[in-house]
């Protein structure tokens, strides 16, 4: 099997959410991409804040300690987040149905995106799958060397930064060197 990273008949991304809370009610404040369109191209990195709906804010969680650790206040997400419907229109025409889309958490990720999606009356035109697939086929040092370039990068604890973090050390991990990242078109641009 052809390793997932380095196709270049499909566009690989590494998807992340920050949410209000973990847990039942909760709902996502920031998702973040990491784009790697092929191999030897540069990882495009792109995030938005969500604009909490009125029925989020009605009868959703919020949790003081998610917000502790990710730093998104309500009013930032209030007062800066785009729309839902503008959040899913971005990342169904960047991601599609050919994009191979990952996540480190898809349990959680998927219960937000679909959160997002049932709000926007929207229909998520890509899956979701567990990084696992990303590394299916990688070697034993190749995991450790992953395992080892993770635990030396902090965790950002915010959404499009988390991507790139991930993203990135996959790729260092299976190429043996950094690769360089720049910003991806922003959902206002679309």
């Amino acid at each position: 099997m052809k390793n997932i990273l380095i196709q270049s008949d499909r566009p690989v991304a590494v998807l992340d959410i920050e949410a209000s809370a973990l847990g039942t009610g909760s709902y996502p404040l920031e998702v973040g991409v990491a784009l790697v369109r092929a191999p030897t191209k540069i990882i495009e990195v792109g995030a938005s804040l969500i604009q909490p709906t009125e029925a989020w804010l009605r009868s959703g969680l919020w949790s003081d300690a998610s917000a502790a650790v990710h730093g998104i206040p309500l009013e930032l997400a209030e007062r800066d987040g785009r729309e839902v419907e503008q959040v899913c229109d971005w990342l169904n025409t960047l991601l599609g149905s050919r994009t191979i889309v990952a996540s480190d958490a898809p349990r959680y990720d998927q219960d937000w995106l679909d959160t997002l999606f049932k709000a926007a009356g929207r229909e998520q035109q890509f899956t979701l799958f567990n990084i696992e697939i990303m590394t299916a086929d990688f070697s034993s040092d190749q995991h450790r060397q992953l395992a080892c370039l993770l635990s030396r990068a902090p965790v950002p604890h915010r959404a499009g930064p988390d991507a790139l973090r991930l993203a990135s050390r996959l790729m260092e991990a299976h190429l043996g060197y950094p690769p360089r990242s720049a910003p991806l078109e922003s959902p206002r641009d679309i």
